[in-house]
């Protein structure tokens, strides 16, 4: 075990998420909360502060036990104002930009490459499609069976019949509306959208965004006495993660290898969705430079019980990477083995709830082990020392002899990490 991590940066990017200026935030206080009281972890986390230049939400966290304290800034790269400029598209803007997704992804053969990958992951992504039909289809079918029975009474052109099929349907999506927001199915689609444009470089608004991001976090490194500096994305945000660390290196060809040591952290990864799409060349490129360098750690934590992520894939083989004869270094992938952070009761309650399961991946343990979102980002072991020695860093963490928190604990901090977690199941990706 190396030395002791007593100051860290963090640089949290969020998903494809409209609420992150306060949502995680909210989360973390939360989660904290619940780890301090399972396993005797002080806390104290300072006020919230916005950067609207950036923009940002930071706030500073001392964690620690008799044995170790850890000083962290923690600071949340916000994009929602994106998301939500995208939410407000007419459905005028939005079928062109839809149809333009799904031929480029017909074009590049993602959904076969997907399956490839993982099934499960792949059904997911289907989804908001899948229900979007569904929705449609059976209110033609309901308008078009309306107009055969007016025919009955009187004959109908058959293009007579279509076009009340048409409208109907129109109308049953309209009255559907509510419940395909609250099921994902408009945001998920968004989520489409943007990975296209991504890939393609259309979103000129997120180029600039990680322009500054990166400028960001070169300077914040530079200027640094941290122990660490950790590169988060959590599932769509892991494209942003990447995307950023890779400006980061070009802005700067020594980052990460003079001044603090620089991580990168990828947690619930959705990368396929846009490093399969056909036009994605610049994606491609900047996950073969993090592959390839060793001035800096790239650390990803996938979940077989997540299906919001693309558990099972491995960037240098399943985006057929060229790397011109030079050696992958990057990324070393592990499960969270979520099965064995949970206690039974609370993974059997969970199990279906894939919102909820995806969003594990920022919560609290409930038992030790290696996969322990909070102590990564605020705890005393630094993330390369945590998967040279997993069973090394919960000792240094907790103690020796600490054991999972007690069932009666379970039933009082589930009901309140519930109700703070319905809010992030909103999310999507």
């Amino acid at each position: 075990m190396g030395i002791a991590v007593k100051k860290r940066l963090v640089f949290y990017c969020h998903g494809y998420d409209p609420d992150a200026d306060t949502r995680y935030r909210r989360l973390f206080v939360t989660a904290f909360s619940q780890l301090s009281r399972r396993f005797n972890v002080e806390r104290a986390i300072g006020p919230l502060v916005h950067d609207g230049a950036l923009p940002s939400a930071r706030w500073n966290v001392s964690a620690g036990t008799g044995a170790w304290r850890t000083e962290t800034t923690y600071e949340v790269l916000r994009w929602d104002d994106l998301v939500k400029r995208d939410f407000a598209r007419s459905w005028v803007a939005r079928i062109p930009l839809l149809a333009a997704a799904i031929v480029e992804a017909l074009r590049g053969a993602v959904m076969q490459r997907l399956f490839r990958v993982n099934w499960y992951f792949a059904l997911f992504v289907l989804y908001p499609w899948a229900a979007l039909v569904a929705v449609i289809g059976a209110g033609f079918l309901l308008g078009y069976g309306a107009a055969s029975l007016l025919d009955v009474a009187a004959p109908l052109p058959q293009s007579v019949k279509v076009a009340i099929a048409a409208l109907i349907a129109i109308g049953v999506l309209h009255a559907a509306g509510p419940r395909i927001r609250k099921a994902y199915v408009y945001h998920l689609l968004d989520g489409w959208i943007f990975s296209w444009q991504q890939a393609s470089g259309r979103h000129a608004e997120i180029d600039t965004r990680l322009d500054r991001f990166a400028r960001h976090v070169v300077a914040a490194v530079r200027h640094s006495d941290a122990d660490e500096i950790l590169i988060v994305g959590h599932s769509t945000g892991s494209t942003i993660a990447v995307d950023l660390a890779a400006r980061a290196l070009a802005l700067d060809p020594e980052f990460g290898r003079t001044g603090p040591p620089v991580a990168l952290l990828t947690i619930g990864s959705c990368l396929p969705i846009v490093g399969f799409i056909r036009t994605a060349d610049r994606l491609r490129r900047d996950i073969a430079r993090l592959v390839t360098t060793d001035s800096l750690l790239w650390v990803e934590y996938q979940a077989p019980q997540d299906v919001l992520n693309a558990f099972g894939f491995e960037p240098v083989r399943d985006l057929n990477l060229e790397l011109g004869g030079a050696r992958p270094v990057n990324p070393t992938i592990r499960s969270a083995r979520f099965k064995e952070t949970l206690l039974p009761a609370t993974y059997r309650k969970i199990r279906w709830n894939f919102f909820r399961m995806h969003f594990l991946f920022l919560m609290a343990n409930e038992v030790p082990g290696e996969y322990d979102y909070l102590m990564i980002a605020c705890g005393p072991v630094s993330l390369a020392d945590r998967i040279a020695d997993p069973k090394a860093a919960v000792r240094v963490t907790y103690g020796p002899g600490i054991s999972a928190v007690s069932e009666a604990d379970r039933e009082t901090s589930f009901s309140a990490e519930a109700e703070d977690t319905r809010g992030a199941a909103r999310l999507g990706r």
